[in-house]
């Protein structure tokens, strides 16, 4: 591994070993994702398990997928969103529960000695994946992993072209705003850091202003630097690591891709 990329991995890894993994779960932009999750559900009905899912965070896809009655196994980098993950395990049904393994491992260097007939990488963890080695790389690590026949599911969100260049997003803007279990008011509010076109990278801060139970007030910043994709540049690493595309969607409905889409999601097979 290039000395650049294992900086990557480790600020990776710290990035989400910091509050957010607090956070995550609460959060009404993750709470509110409910169609990825249908989504990912009727695709283990029709593709089958096992099912390798990377960058797999807290769960929230994994443990949907467990009581779905499929075997699953999740990966990821973080090992504070892991933990959170195997304490939401520990809720399940015990016959669901014996169905997810977890493992703690990067994504672009990964060999579990085991092959899927699914392998899904949900809700962005591609986009942190900001050099083209390391996404060669990942989806070779994928084919390797997959059975014949089997199914690699990507999703990364629809470039809008205003996020690569408009100065209007470097302003703060409120995203949500929720009262957590614990009694903690949070708000949180986004904007672009710094637009890297060159790179085809933004960095981003989510800020967390939290008002906790005891009358203190906290700012919190997750910064981050997210690398965003074109449909044909996706379709071209795809075909350098021997897969072909048999779907492309433009939501989780399964809509056709057309210019006002959120998403760009691939459903491909090796070759």
């Amino acid at each position: 591994m290039a000395r650049g990329q294992q900086a990557e991995k480790i600020m990776t890894s710290a990035l989400y070993d910091s509050f957010i993994a607090d956070y995550y779960d609460e959060s009404p932009i993750v709470r509110g994702r409910l169609q990825d999750v249908a989504f990912y559900r009727d695709a283990a009905r029709d593709f089958g398990d096992p099912i390798l899912e990377l960058g797999c965070g807290t769960g929230r896809i994994t443990m949907t997928l467990a009581e779905e009655g499929k075997r699953i196994t999740g990966l990821d980098l973080s090992e504070r969103m892991l933990e959170r993950a195997v304490q939401k395990r520990a809720a399940l049904r015990v016959e669901a529960r014996e169905r997810v393994h977890f493992v703690q491992g990067d994504m672009t260097r990964f060999d579990l000695g085991e092959k899927f007939r699914l392998v899904i990488i949900p809700f962005r963890p591609f986009q942190h994946l900001l050099e083209i080695q390391q996404q060669l790389d990942c989806l070779n690590c994928v084919r390797k992993h997959l059975a014949p026949g089997g199914r690699l599911i990507l999703d990364v969100f629809q470039t809008d072209a205003e996020r690569m260049h408009d100065p209007v997003h470097m302003r703060e803007t409120l995203i949500t705003e929720y009262r957590a279990a614990n009694g903690r008011q949070v708000r949180i509010s986004e904007r672009v850091a710094a637009f890297h076109r060159a790179e085809q990278r933004n960095d981003v801060e989510m800020i967390f202003q939290v008002r906790h139970p005891d009358g203190r007030n906290e700012r919190l910043v997750f910064a981050w630097t997210l690398r965003y994709f074109f449909r044909y540049e996706i379709e071209h690493l795809l075909a350098r690591c021997g897969f072909r595309v048999v779907r492309l969607y433009g939501n989780f409905d399964r809509s056709p891709l057309s210019d006002s889409s959120p998403e760009m999601i691939y459903v491909a097979e090796s070759q």
